[in-house]
C-alpha cells in the first residue's frame, strides 16, 4: 500500500448504523481513533443530525467533533441496529405517521446498499439471515448438525412428539401490547403434544417446531470475520431457554472448543455474515446447532474474551 493510500485508509469516516444509547455501540466507537472521521446513526438519530444525500455523495455531522463525514469516502461500516426496538410500537399501519417512519427507513437503508464500503454484515445478508427458516437451509446444506426442524400447520409432520417438542417463534420474539413500557418476550417452550387442542394452535401463526433436547450444557459461539470464541454454561437448573434465568447472563465461562468454533465460522460464512451470536446445545451424544443472531450481543460474555470481541469490530472498521 502507497504511502498516500494508507493516509487515505487512516483518515476515511467510520460508519455505524446504530445509536450510542446501545452499550456495544458505544464499546466499539469508543476504541475507533479519535481523529477519525465517525458517523453513527439509526432512523432516529438520522432525524437529529445534518444530511445531504445526493446521487453521488451521502454527508452528515460526525458524533466526534470532526465536522462533516462525506460518507461516500467510507471504507467499513458496521451495522448493530437500524432502528430503536420499540421504535414502531403504536403506530397504525397505514397512517401518516408510518409513512413518516417509512422515510426515514428509507433513506437509512439507502446507505448500505449505495455507499461502496465494505460493511461486517451486509444489510441484505443481515436481513437474510435472522431468518431462521435460512439458517437451517444453510447449517444442513454445510453438514452442520441440528435437531429435526419444521415450520408447520400440519400436525402429522411434526417432529417426533415422543421426543418432546419445542415451539419457537420465527417472527420477531418480541412485541409491545400497547406502549414501549410494556414488552413481552416470546422464550423458547414445551409444546404439551398430549393436550388435545395443541394442533389447534398451528394456524394462528408459523412458529418453529423442534424435537426436544436434553441439553448437558448450553454454548454461545460469536465469530468476527474468521475469528470465533467461544464459552460455555451448565444446562442443569437452568430453564429451556437459559434466557430466562437473569443468573445465567453472568454465568458463562470460555471454553475451548476448536470444532464448534470451526462450525460457526462455516455457518457465517455460509450465511455471509462477518458477525454473528450463535447458540448451540451439548447434549451426552452430540453437539446441535441451534440458533444464529447476526445482530446479537456479547457484552455479558466474561472478559477478557467480551473486549477482545468489541476490539476484533472496531479495529477491522479501521483497517
Amino acid at each position: 500500500m502507497t504511502r498516500t493510500a494508507r493516509s487515505g485508509a487512516q483518515t476515511a469516516p467510520v460508519v455505524v448504523i446504530g445509536d450510542l444509547t446501545d452499550p456495544h455501540v458505544r464499546e466499539v466507537t469508543n476504541r475507533i481513533c479519535p481523529r477519525r472521521p465517525l458517523a453513527v446513526l439509526d432512523t432516529v438519530g438520522l432525524q437529529r443530525t445534518r444530511f445531504t444525500a445526493s446521487s453521488g455523495a451521502f454527508s452528515v455531522d460526525t458524533v466526534n467533533g470532526q465536522g462533516t463525514a462525506h460518507l461516500e469516502q467510507a471504507r467499513r461500516g458496521w451495522i448493530r441496529r437500524l432502528a430503536p426496538a420499540d421504535w414502531d410500537t403504536g403506530i397504525k399501519l397505514g397512517s401518516k405517521q408510518a409513512a413518516v417512519h417509512g422515510a426515514w427507513r428509507a433513506l437509512l437503508t439507502a446507505l448500505p446498499r449505495t455507499l461502496a464500503c465494505d460493511w461486517l454484515s451486509g444489510l441484505d445478508a443481515l436481513l437474510t439471515a435472522e431468518n431462521k427458516v435460512v439458517q437451517c437451509r444453510a447449517a444442513s446444506d454445510a453438514g452442520i448438525r441440528m435437531p429435526p426442524t419444521v415450520v408447520t400447520n400440519d400436525a402429522s409432520n411434526a417432529p417426533s412428539p415422543h421426543a418432546g417438542l419445542v415451539a419457537k417463534p420465527l417472527g420477531p420474539a418480541q412485541f409491545w401490547l400497547e406502549t414501549p413500557d410494556d414488552p413481552r418476550v416470546v422464550f423458547a417452550a414445551p409444546v404439551d403434544t398430549l393436550h388435545p387442542a395443541w394442533t389447534d394452535l398451528l394456524p394462528g401463526a408459523p412458529f418453529i417446531l423442534q424435537e426436544r433436547l436434553h441439553a448437558v450444557r448450553h454454548l454461545r459461539v460469536v465469530t468476527v470475520r474468521h475469528t470465533a470464541w467461544a464459552f460455555d454454561i451448565a444446562a442443569e437448573d437452568l430453564p429451556l431457554d437459559w434466557r430466562q434465568s437473569a443468573a445465567a447472563h453472568s454465568s458463562w465461562r470460555p471454553v475451548n472448543a476448536p470444532d464448534i468454533e470451526q462450525q460457526a465460522l462455516r455457518l457465517s460464512a455460509a450465511l455471509s455474515v462477518g458477525y454473528s451470536s450463535q447458540d448451540w446445545i451439548e447434549t451426552t451424544e452430540d453437539t446441535y446447532f441451534i440458533d444464529l443472531n447476526p445482530g446479537g450481543q456479547w457484552l455479558f460474555l466474561p472478559d477478557p474474551a467480551a473486549s477482545r470481541i468489541t476490539a476484533a469490530i472496531a479495529d477491522w472498521l479501521q483497517e
